[in-house]
C-alpha cells in the first residue's frame, strides 16, 4: 500500500469510530440519567425500612389485628429494594457495554493505525486541513475517550450482597 492509501484506510477507521462513539455517549447519558431517581427511591425504600423496624407494632391498638404485618411490611419492602437494585444493576451493566464497546472500537482503529505507522509519514499524521482535524489529534481525542470511560467505569465489577451468603 502507498502512503496515501494507508493514510486514507486510518482515516476511515476514524470516521467509523466517531459516530459509533457519540451513539455509545448518548446511551452512557441516559443510563446516568436514570440512576438518581433510582437511588432516592432506594433511600426513601431504607428510611421506610428502618421506620417500619423502630415501630412497635404490638404497641398500635389498631395493628394488634395483624400480628404478621411487620414481617409482611419487611418483605415487601425488600422485594421493592431487590427490583431497585436489579434496575441499578441493569444501568451499571449499561455502562459497562458502553464502556466495552468505546474500548473495542478505540483499539481497533490504534490497531489500523499501528500497522501502517511504518508507511505514513509524520507529516501526513500531523497534517491537519480546514476540513479535517490530524490523524494525531484525532487518535488522541479517542485515547482520552476511552480512558475518560474506563476511568469512570473501572475494571472491577459491582457485586450485590445476597442475604446469608458470603
Amino acid at each position: 500500500m502507498t502512503e496515501d492509501q494507508t493514510l486514507l484506510a486510518v482515516q476511515e477507521a476514524l470516521r467509523k469510530c466517531f459516530p459509533v462513539v457519540e451513539e455509545q455517549q448518548g446511551l452512557w447519558q441516559s443510563a446516568l440519567r436514570e440512576c438518581p431517581p433510582l437511588l432516592a427511591s432506594l433511600s426513601n425504600l431504607a428510611e421506610q425500612l428502618q421506620a417500619a423496624q423502630n415501630l412497635r407494632f404490638e404497641d398500635v391498638p389498631s395493628l394488634r389485628a395483624f400480628p404478621d404485618l411487620k414481617e409482611r411490611l419487611r418483605r415487601k419492602q425488600l422485594a421493592a429494594g431487590d427490583t431497585i437494585l436489579d434496575k441499578l444493576g441493569e444501568r451499571l451493566a449499561t455502562l459497562l457495554k458502553v464502556r466495552d464497546v468505546v474500548s473495542s472500537h478505540v483499539e481497533h482503529v490504534l490497531q489500523i493505525y499501528e500497522q501502517h505507522a511504518d508507511t505514513i509519514g509524520l507529516d501526513a499524521v500531523l497534517q491537519a486541513s480546514a476540513a479535517s482535524p490530524s490523524v494525531a489529534e484525532m487518535l488522541e481525542w479517542l485515547q482520552d475517550i476511552e480512558r475518560h470511560y474506563r476511568n469512570s467505569y473501572p475494571l472491577h465489577t459491582f457485586h450485590r450482597a445476597v442475604p446469608g451468603s458470603r
